[in-house]
């Protein structure tokens, strides 16, 4: 099949959610600081959910992405001195969530909700959502090289 799009100069869209999910799953699972005072571990444990659009489009030669998602994450708060005495305390202080109901292409400061940490939420914040967004803003410069090859017509 030949299709006409000298110059490429028309709209070339790719969906890329199922590609987003996978990447996103991959550099936010597992990813782990230890707290500043030594004494805890903040883990994020799974990305429950990511819901909402992601593409890769190209339009008069030049790539763009667009992207409009929701992320729901669980996080783990345990100690580094567990009691090995007692096997059934696995070490958690607290299991919790965070969630950004929009994280979008044309922002970088975006809101990220905590729920369940109770007095972990203020180490959360300031100790590993930082980790968090620095990987988040990665993903749209690694969605753009990931895909604009794909969009040459």
């Amino acid at each position: 099949m030949v299709v006409l799009n000298p110059n490429n100069w028309h709209w070339v869209d790719k969906n890329t959610l199922p590609w987003s999910k996978d990447y996103l799953n991959n550099k936010l699972t597992n990813l782990s600081t230890v707290s500043s005072d030594g004494k805890s571990r903040i883990e994020l444990t799974q990305v429950s959910s990511i819901t909402g659009d992601s593409n890769v489009s190209q339009r008069k030669g030049k790539p763009i992405c667009y992207f409009d998602l929701r992320l729901s994450m669980n996080v783990k708060v345990t100690k580094l001195d567990t009691d090995e005495d007692n096997e059934d305390d696995d070490g958690t202080l607290a299991d919790g969530k965070l969630e950004i109901p929009e994280f979008m292409h044309d922002e970088s400061d975006f809101p990220i909700v905590s729920q369940g940490f109770d007095a972990f939420d203020g180490m959360v914040r300031s100790e590993f959502v930082p980790k968090v967004l620095e990987t988040l803003l990665n993903y749209q410069d690694d969605l753009i090289k990931g895909h604009s090859k794909d969009l040459q017509v």
